[in-house]
């Protein structure tokens, strides 16, 4: 009996370890969910922001070949112009595709990142 009564309180030292409380808790289906959104989140925020940016400059390309300056551009640069215009268009036009595809299936107010747990009452 007192040896089971040692084995037993050795895995329950064992099994409270900080270790092992910090892998359970921060592997735990609840943790693991919520850094999957943050995550998706980032990664929408980035295609957005990457999108804006080639719009941005598509538009740029296009007022400057529409006002036409003074000095005619060179062939060369027209060719490169319209060569990035039409892939910023093929990007969005692509991306876009793909948007419409992909409901948002989440709403962002729906998972909240989880409160710590308070281990400070079983260590005393």
């Amino acid at each position: 009996m007192a040896d089971d009564l040692k084995f037993v309180a050795s895995q329950f030292r064992r099994l409270h370890s900080k270790q092992l409380r910090h892998t359970f808790r921060f592997y735990s289906q609840q943790w693991r969910t919520w850094a999957a959104c943050f995550i998706q989140a980032a990664w929408r925020r980035y295609c957005r922001k990457k999108l804006e940016e080639s719009l941005r400059e598509e538009n740029r390309l296009q007022d400057a070949l529409a006002k036409g300056t003074t000095s005619s551009p060179s062939l060369g640069a027209t060719i490169y112009a319209s060569r990035f215009a039409a892939n910023a268009l093929r990007a969005l036009r692509r991306n876009s595709a793909r948007k419409t595809r992909m409901p948002e299936r989440i709403s962002p107010m729906l998972l909240q990142k989880p409160a710590e747990p308070d281990f400070t009452a079983e260590e005393k």
